[in-house]
């Protein structure tokens, strides 16, 4: 390869279009602005002769940072030491990206891109074993880089400014619907969710294979099968799962429509609707569907996505007609029953709601009285406590029916079908004094760590009620230091004194064969791994951001 040597105006050279890296800012751009202020450009940047000018090959934040010192200086034209070398577009490119890629500066997003535009252009299984050889790199961690690029960009921005690591991205990447995936990513943007949470969101949302009344034989090798997944993923527990909810249940519908004549037949319905998608617009038939019910294609059974019902008759009909033959059933009842009442003149007759109406007043007046000789402390009071607190939020309702009172059968996961409202009450009411108090305490529990209760709110129990103290019980973490960039985690070093921790210079040396406190050359997952595993003691190492919370009683919880 010819090259030659030379100083070159900077008005002469002009950047690559095809140049990977597009973040020229930030703490390390500046730290190597002080130093050419210090010390002058010391490596030379590689150039090749272009439409009478030239083209940087490598070397561009240097070249950038020498054009704002001498903007700021206003020394006019600046030279620059550059390597001129002859090179064809192909050539450069390769030049280019491995120079890219074996720098350790460039973010996470650069270097997928940077990998992309290599295979992009080179094409084929050899480009990426090339690529892998040449640059140290494992072919699969190539693949599965490359791979994130193609979420919606608003994802990819929010991994370039470390709101979202890149085990979000890979979660994300389970799912084929870019409508969900965008809905869980403002879920882990709003929530702040873990890795782990999004995986338990993504496994929620997502039906049990084993609840499929269709043929599974096509299900078995789809990359949208969990259990295809694992090797795509690593383990990801559980049951089988469909990753594709909207695929499942037009199967499951299609299912649904083929065989309702039969599988719906005990409930007498004409047809089925999913639950999710009508919610609060239908009307429960609660006694037998009169004549015209019978034969209208809105009596219907609302069915949870596992096929079984969750009311197994309703009308999704006109309020009007539901309203018109309710009256006209009630009138017919009254009839009968007035008819009945002409052959035996001693029963009067009356209409069917009186029963339900004096019953309820009798209670109403009755149970505030009850109470009134109650012990506060009691067993009954403690069970109605429990109780209404199950009834007015239905995240712990489900919380209850799956870990204390699951139903023999099968059931989907995470809906509130396992039990009526009186089947919880009845649940409570039998409970045992001890039983009682440990379900007391796990519920009060799972209100503090909903993600409705407010941080602050959580706060306030876990300090003010429990003791817990935050600048002396927090640990830094590998999760909280893959949310900073590398010029976060050299602060924080330096901040706390890791980085002048015997423990960490010696691994620094040993372990990752760097030059002796020589921590500003690590990458920044090398510096995780100094903080993590250097046995470096981080008790009472606290970011002022942890701590800073302002306190608030006003709407705290």
């Amino acid at each position: 390869m010819i090259q030659s040597y030379r100083e070159i105006e900077l008005s002469q050279i002009k950047p690559s279009p095809f140049n990977p890296r597009k973040s020229f800012s930030g703490p390390k751009f500046d730290e190597l602005v002080a130093s050419i202020k210090e010390k002058g450009v010391i490596e030379p940047i590689v150039v090749r002769s272009k439409n009478g000018a030239f083209e940087i090959v490598a070397g561009e934040r240097r070249f950038r940072a020498l054009s704002q010192i001498s903007r700021e200086n206003g020394n006019g034209d600046s030279l620059i030491p550059a390597v001129i070398r002859e090179l064809d577009d192909d050539q450069a490119f390769e030049v280019q990206t491995i120079e890219n890629l074996v720098r350790e500066d460039l973010t996470e997003l650069e270097e997928a891109r940077c990998f992309q535009a290599y295979l992009e252009r080179r094409k084929g299984v050899v480009a990426l074993e090339g690529l892998a050889e040449r640059t140290g790199v494992n072919p699969r961690y190539i693949r599965r880089r490359v791979a994130v690029l193609a979420l919606p960009e608003s994802v990819l921005e929010a991994w370039e400014t470390g709101a979202v690591v890149y085990g979000h991205l890979e979660q994300l990447l389970r799912l084929n619907d870019d409508k969900e995936k965008t809905s869980l990513f403002e879920m882990v943007r709003d929530r702040n969710l873990t890795v782990k949470h999004l995986r338990e969101e993504i496994n929620e949302m997502s039906p049990e294979l084993s609840t499929a009344l269709f043929d599974l034989s096509e299900c078995l090798t789809c990359v949208e099968n969990s259990d295809v997944q694992k090797n795509l993923f690593g383990d990801l527990g559980g049951e089988k799962l469909c990753l594709n909810r909207k695929c499942f249940k037009q199967k499951q519908n299609n299912w649904l429509l083929a065989n309702w004549k039969k599988y719906g037949k005990k409930y007498g319905t004409n047809g089925f609707r999913f639950m999710e998608d009508v919610w609060n617009e239908y009307n429960y038939i609660w006694s037998k569907a009169g004549s015209e019910c019978k034969v209208c294609n809105n009596f219907v059974s609302l069915v949870e996505l596992n096929g079984k019902p969750r009311v197994k008759t309703a009308c999704i009909g006109d309020n009007k007609c539901f309203n018109k033959q309710s009256r006209t059933e009630k009138a017919s009842r009254n009839n009968n029953h007035s008819q009945g009442a002409a052959s035996q003149p001693d029963e009067p007759a009356s209409p069917d709601w009186h029963g339900t109406y004096f019953r309820e007043r009798f209670f109403r007046e009755r149970i505030p009285v009850g109470f009134e000789s109650t012990d506060l402390d009691g067993l009954e009071v403690k069970k109605l406590i429990l109780a209404a607190l199950l009834k007015s939020n239905r995240e712990l309702f489900e919380w209850f029916s799956r870990n204390y009172a699951k139903r023999e059968e099968k059931v989907e996961r995470g809906l509130c079908c396992f039990l009526s409202a009186e089947e919880m009450l009845e649940f409570v009411l039998s409970m045992k004094p001890d039983q009682l108090r440990a379900t007391l305490k796990d519920a009060a529990v799972q209100v503090v760590l909903q993600r409705d209760f407010s941080p602050i709110g959580r706060r306030i129990v876990g300090e003010k009620l429990l003791g817990l103290n935050l600048a002396k019980e927090w640990v830094l973490d590998e999760e909280y230091l893959n949310k900073k960039t590398k010029a976060e985690i050299l602060k924080l070093g330096e901040e706390f004194g890791v980085f002048a921790d015997k423990k960490a210079k010696v691994f620094l040396f040993e372990k990752l064969l760097k030059k002796r406190g020589e921590f500003k050359t690590c990458k920044k997952s090398e510096l995780v791994r100094v903080f993590i595993e250097s046995g470096v003691d981080l008790a009472g190492k606290v970011p002022a951001e942890i701590l800073s919370q302002k306190w608030s009683w006003h709407g705290a919880i």
